[in-house]
């Protein structure tokens, strides 16, 4: 890996690498919030300047200052989106962009045929394997699954459909599940439903995958496009890339699937090609595109979130025609170029050297929440110098000089120099809700994508999973408002940040308030614990009453939910049938056989034990809250779990109505025992937990307030 191949070492730990990466996200984040203030204030001036020129005309026209309202009245008639374009200096150039419009026939035509052709790019991960396996008898450990000639010309051979993926209408026809350097898995398939031949090819899932992500390279294509027919003089291609799309484009040759299905003699000779992938797949089907062309000038190419370095600029810009790429978000992958990483690690070694608190502090100060765009510069002011102030005579920094200037030279020269860039037409699936429910595609430009985003969803946006659906469920017709810049002050506390930061002890990230819940939860599983184990929850004084209607006095005892306290003499001469002669011991015995218990002291038993239980996820939650940043949503649930432990804390107190507190009928025995109840310490002890346990509901009802 060329990024990697260097003589100069900078002294960097991993607490370096979080601690930076954090800092550096937040140094983006204040650039794009600065960005979008620059802009919402010149568009503020421009409708000012309108407005005076309507009043001198005598016109009225209601000229909204809202940012939101703005983006709101250019798409609903132009369709068109205003969008952040990084530059090398870390500054923004808003570029006004093309929003797919259901009026377009072009537009609907690649969106219904992108969503419908998705499904294989997953498939060829898991399930084309599992279908080859187990529908379609491939004998364990053979890696390639081919039909008879004289089957795959068969019209009415329906034994190879994909059913098991719900595709009756595609059926397979040739599969290699080879993986190694060169070898990578990819499938051929028939699509009826769409009268296409359909090449998937596998993205990045082994070891050997990722090493061939890593050999991005410049190679020339010079020689590939002499034998396969299209002009590459001069151009250039991701090494790794290529490598994995000849190995491709020989493995079809031998098996001569592809001549077979557009034979004279076969039923699918009029039939498209289609060639689709995702991430390290997505640029091998661009290439393997590419080098297939020449022999089907109808091909088509759908490449989802493929590496951002596959063509150099030229040929980049020629694919335009039979290549659509897609890229979710703020997906990391296509982002990946040589000259993008460069410029992200000078970044971090400038954040690096910008910090002018101990790293402990820096820590502290990335885990706590940041509840507005607008504290951005502030706080990042508290922990980072000014560039011009950094100081120049540090060991840290000569290594990073040195390093600097060993990679500029390296550089300049070979084939490294090279940019790359993501082929054909790109369309950019823009969150704008923030939950992964409603994107935006517009098309966007390949200079788009020259700055890895450090975002919560960098690697969440890459995933193929939801892809499918995401494309499905987009409505062109139902656009109405996009804010690509910034959450309105109204919606701040309905968007929240989706990243779950890492755990570190004891870092307070939500503020000073969980240590004191901690404190508080704590307390309240301890008063519960002991109110459900004490032998003296009630002062129980009772009487015995005998069929023949005489009454004499009980015994006094206090009483718990499962033991009571024991009797013992006052003194030498008592008599143990005379309750005056006894007091309570401090001993506890559980209640004898002969007690037996009915529904409302077995009611009390159990919410007693659910409210400790509560307490405990409680104390658990409160004690995570600590260390790692929480949802806003999880704070709700954490106030639902204290609630209810409260709620089972005051139902133990249905002891009251059991027969421990009032008549009691002895087993094996005539009498009956009636009882009055008085509150005793296990009693004082629930209602402490209970009101705890409320005091911190209240106090997730603050943190999620104050979110």
């Amino acid at each position: 890996m060329e990024f990697a191949n260097n003589d100069a070492k900078v002294d960097v730990v991993l607490s370096d690498m979080y601690v930076g990466g954090k800092l550096l996200a937040r140094v983006q984040a204040e650039r794009r919030f600065l960005a979008i203030q620059k802009l919402k204030t010149t568009s503020n001036q421009q409708q000012d300047e309108s407005l005076d020129d309507d009043e001198s005309t005598g016109d009225f026209v209601d000229h909204s200052t809202d940012r939101r309202q703005l983006l709101k009245t250019k798409k609903s008639k132009n369709k068109r989106i205003l969008t952040l374009q990084p530059q090398v200096d870390g500054d923004y150039v808003v570029s006004e962009k093309n929003v797919l419009s259901s009026k377009s026939a072009e537009d609907v035509e690649i969106l219904t045929a992108s969503a419908h052709f998705s499904q294989y790019a997953l498939y060829i991960y898991f399930d084309i394997f599992d279908a080859a396996l187990h529908d379609f008898d491939l004998p364990e450990g053979c890696q390639t699954f081919v039909r008879d000639c004289n089957d795959l010309l068969n019209h009415h051979n329906d034994s190879f459909r994909l059913t098991r993926m719900g595709c009756e209408h595609a059926h397979l026809c040739y599969a290699n599940f080879s993986n190694g350097i060169a070898a990578t898995p990819y499938a051929i398939l028939v699509d009826e439903m769409k009268e296409t031949v359909v090449i998937t090819v596998r993205g990045t899932n082994s070891l050997e995958d990722w090493v061939i992500d890593l050999q991005y390279v410049p190679l020339p294509l010079d020689e590939c496009g002499s034998v396969c027919g299209f002009d590459g003089e001069g151009h250039y291609c991701h090494k790794g890339v290529l490598t994995r799309a000849k190995w491709m484009y020989n493995d079809m040759k031998e098996n001569r699937v592809l001549k077979m299905l557009y034979s004279n003699d076969s039923r699918y000779n009029a039939y498209n090609l289609v060639v689709v992938g995702h991430s390290l797949g997505g640029g091998c089907a661009t290439v393997l595109s590419l080098m297939l062309r020449p022999n089907f000038p109808n091909l088509k190419c759908f490449a989802f979130e493929p590496p951002g370095c596959i063509f150099d600029e030229k040929m980049a810009g020629k694919c335009n025609d039979f290549i659509v790429s897609f890229v979710r978000h703020d997906d990391v992958v296509p982002r990946v170029t040589q000259p993008n990483l460069e410029l992200l690690r000078d970044e971090f070694f400038d954040v690096l050297a910008r910090i002018r608190v101990p790293k402990i502090q820096a820590f502290r100060d990335i885990r706590s929440p940041i509840l507005n765009d607008s504290n951005l510069a502030q706080r990042n002011s508290k922990v980072l110098c000014r560039r011009h102030e950094i100081e120049r005579d540090t060991t840290f920094y000569e290594q990073v000089r040195k390093f600097r200037t060993e990679r500029a030279a390296k550089n300049q020269t070979g084939d490294v120099s090279v940019k790359l860039y993501i082929p054909g037409r790109i369309i950019h699936l823009v969150d704008t809700s923030g939950d992964e429910t409603t994107y935006i595609p517009y098309w966007a430009s390949r200079y788009e994508f020259n700055q890895v985003v450090l975002s919560n969803t960098m690697l969440s946006d890459h995933s193929m999973l939801c892809l499918p659906d995401i494309l499905h469920k987009l409505d062109l017709d139902n656009i109405h408002e996009v804010n690509t810049f910034h959450k309105s002050e109204s919606n701040e506390e309905e968007n929240e940040d989706p990243h779950f930061l890492k755990f570190m002890l004891c870092s307070f990230p939500n503020g000073r308030l969980p240590s004191l819940l901690v404190v508080s939860s704590l307390m309240a599983c301890v008063f519960s614990l002991l109110s459900n184990s004490v032998c003296k929850y009630f002062k129980r004084e009772s009487t015995l009453h005998y069929p023949n209607s005489t009454v004499v006095p009980g015994f006094n005892l206090s009483a718990g939910l499962y033991s009571y306290t024991l009797k013992q003499c006052k003194d030498n001469n008592c008599y143990e049938d005379n309750p005056r002669d006894l007091e309570d011991s401090k001993y506890c015995q559980p209640y004898p056989l002969a007690i037996v218990p009915d529904a409302y002291w077995k009611s009390a038993r159990v919410f007693g034990a659910i409210s400790l239980i509560l307490g405990l996820f409680g104390l658990a939650f409160v004690s995570l809250a600590t260390c790692t940043k929480m949802k806003k949503s999880r704070w709700k649930a954490a106030c639902m779990i204290f609630l209810v432990g409260t709620l089972c804390q005051g139902l133990q107190f249905l002891l009251v109505q059991s027969n421990l507190c009032n008549k009691m009928p002895i087993l094996g025995r005539e009498d009956v025992a009636k009882a009055e109840c008085s509150l005793a310490k296990g009693a004082f002890l629930s209602i402490a937990a209970m009101l705890l346990l409320f005091l911190n509901a209240i106090g997730c009802v603050c943190m999620f307030k104050i979110k």
